[in-house]
């Protein structure tokens, strides 16, 4: 079953946390707009062969997992970042060793 691991961060700078990201895992992610809230932005970065990367907002309509926005998922957290795919273990010691303000939460199982 492939899985999807899940960081958090405990600031809510969507301009910051990139740039986190980018320099653990010595990438670039790209801006991109949520399809239903075009108003909205997330931050992603799909590698050739290997794992997609997503930061995403914890708060609103980003809340999809639970389907429902008032009830948060990790609150302490206002940003999530998101890996899933081939190989995303090739990740995982980047991340987990990097900005103290950036944690491990926990493997989901994904569809």
């Amino acid at each position: 079953m492939p899985t999807t691991d899940i960081y958090g961060f405990l600031h809510e700078d969507m301009e910051a946390a990139p740039k986190v990201i980018e320099d653990a895992l010595s990438l670039q992610l790209e801006k991109a707009q949520e399809d239903d809230f075009p108003e909205h932005y997330y931050y992603r970065v799909a590698i050739l062969s290997g794992p997609c990367v997503q930061i995403r907002r914890n708060s609103g309509p980003f809340v999809r997992w639970q389907g429902d926005p008032s009830n948060q998922w990790r609150p302490d957290y206002p940003l999530l970042v998101f890996v899933h795919g081939p190989h995303q273990e090739l990740v995982t010691p980047h991340l987990r060793h990097t900005d103290p303000g950036l944690s491990f939460l926990e493997t989901k199982g994904s569809m």
